[in-house]
């Protein structure tokens, strides 16, 4: 029972000292993973931090930083503090918001004495558009930060001057404001409210749209008029495209409002991207509602606008009933232009796993038969986000498509895909995309395809695990080995 309140990093520490802890790990998977993930980070820290990689200087990749943050709690204090006085140190205000976008990602398990220290490296950048950029940076993470931090990173949008500043601001803040207390959330709509330029406020509505779902109704349909009362086709699109990703967690009613401005849309092209803004969220629709997007993107004539619309619809199909994900099949299928039908798995993939068995196969059916290796790889790039919900079967279909490739770079592009579900896949399987990218010569190649291969480094069997150690060992620069064993971090 204390081993589970415990963090990663106490584990180890602990461990080494309390038998009765070592039996706890080994008995209880879910703490004993825990430990073996710090033990991993620390060892990635060990490497980053020694020759031949330079020492310090090695953390200073805005990459290695964000890899880092992802496991603060894998970290002792004492090297957490050493990454906030790195950022605190870059003479570059521009290298100081890139530190920012990384540190913010694991802002939550920080100290609150260093999440401090990263809202005054906001505070005291002298350019408001830096100022704008590290809200941007900071805004995920700000939910994990205890409320009197939360107000001075809204009082430093709030101070912005220029429109466009507040604007982009708020596309940052907006990641976070399901996690403010309602009296922040409502400034932050405030600021929206009384952009005036058009264009400005679609911008807020694009940041503010992530966390709606998370606001009060009453601010929600304060969110949803801005959108309403837009004049410009683009900034409506803009808007729909921001509020489609909380489409689910809005009232019937709202929901229907944004429907609408999507079907009273009068160009063809605006209306495919408003599709592929609400698509996003269409799982979260009442049927009736489903259907009428459905509709919007078949009555589309053009098919690179179908295209567009299948971008979005693709991330929520899972949740369609058969029949109207069979129907987006269709348009895939229908479409003659290698290109589209490469853009349209590449949007479709996004649910693959939510497909029924027979239509998943008719999706790899469509990249296995188009003729260009670049259209096959790039098809395979859009289905691999889905590889884990496929039958073994039609997994390894993907991989031979992937192994069939002759350019080097083609191999890259289907492999980086492949990677996000290569948890799932079976050992075989996930051997022959580990060889794929031991044989790509060009070490930029090799670089991405290690970084691919380590988002799904904890599905590996430990020989595989092994064999990525030397793959990052072999890289010619030490900057790209730096960043390889980041990328050997564990992902959360």
């Amino acid at each position: 029972m204390v081993a589970k309140k415990l963090r990663p990093i106490d584990l180890v520490s602990v461990s080494q000292t309390s038998s009765r802890l070592r039996d706890a790990a080994q008995l209880s998977a879910e703490v004993h993973g825990r430990r073996q993930r710090a033990i991993q980070v620390q060892f990635v820290w060990r490497r980053l931090t020694m020759p031949p990689f330079g020492g310090v200087d090695a953390l200073l990749n805005p990459h290695v930083i964000r890899s880092l943050a992802l496991n603060f709690d894998c970290l002792i204090g004492a090297q957490q503090e050493g990454l906030v006085v790195l950022a605190e140190q870059l003479a570059a205000p521009t290298d100081r918001v890139l530190a920012l976008e990384g540190l913010a990602v694991g802002m939550a398990e920080l100290a609150p004495a260093l999440q401090e220290r990263l809202v005054v490296i906001a505070e005291q950048l002298d350019e408001p558009a830096h100022r704008a950029s590290a809200l941007q940076s900071l805004g995920p993470g700000m939910a994990g930060l205890a409320p009197a931090l939360q107000e001075r990173l809204v009082v430093i949008a709030e101070q912005l001057d220029m429109p466009a500043h507040r604007g982009w601001a708020l596309e940052g803040l907006g990641a976070g404001v399901a996690g403010l207390a309602p009296e922040l959330q409502g400034r932050l709509v405030v600021i929206a409210e009384q952009l005036d330029m058009p264009a400005h406020r679609g911008w807020a509505l694009e940041g503010l749209g992530a966390g709606v779902a998370g606001l009060a109704p009453a601010l929600q349909e304060r969110l949803v008029v801005i959108a309403e009362q837009l004049d410009e086709p683009w900034d409506r699109v803009s808007a729909l495209e921001g509020l489609g990703a909380g489409l689910v967690g809005l009232a019937p009613e709202l929901q229907e409002r944004l429907v609408v401005i999507a079907e009273q849309l009068d160009m063809p092209a605006h209306r495919g991207w408003a599709v592929a803004g609400l698509g996003v969220g269409v799982a979260g629709l009442p049927p009736e509602l489903q259907e009428r997007l459905v509709v919007i993107a078949e009555q589309l004539d053009m098919p690179a606008h179908r295209v567009w619309a299948l971008q979005g619809l693709g991330e929520g199909v899972a949740g369609l009933p058969p029949e109207r994900q069979e129907r987006l099949v269709v348009i895939a299928e229908q479409l003659d232009m290698p290109a589209h039908r490469v853009w349209a798995l590449q949007g479709l993939g996004a649910g693959l796993a939510g497909l029924a068995p027979a239509l998943q196969q008719r999706l790899v059916v469509i990249a296995e038969q188009l003729d260009e290796p670049l259209d096959r790889a790039r098809a395979v790039a859009g289905l691999g986000v889905g590889v884990a919900g496929l039958p073994p079967a039609l997994q390894e279909r993907l991989v031979v498509i992937a192994e069939q490739l002759d350019e080097p770079a083609d191999r890259f592009w289907a492999l980086a895909s492949l990677c996000a579900g290569l948890a799932g896949l079976a050992p075989e399987l996930q051997q022959r995309l580990v060889v794929i990218a031991e044989q790509l010569d060009e070490p930029a190649h090799r670089f991405w395809a290690l970084a691919s291969l380590c988002a799904g480094l904890a599905g590996l069997a430990p020989e595989l695990q092994q064999r990525l150690v030397v793959l990052a060992d072999g890289l010619a620069t030490p900057a790209d080995r730096a960043q390889a064993f980041a990328a050997l971090l564990p992902r959360r």
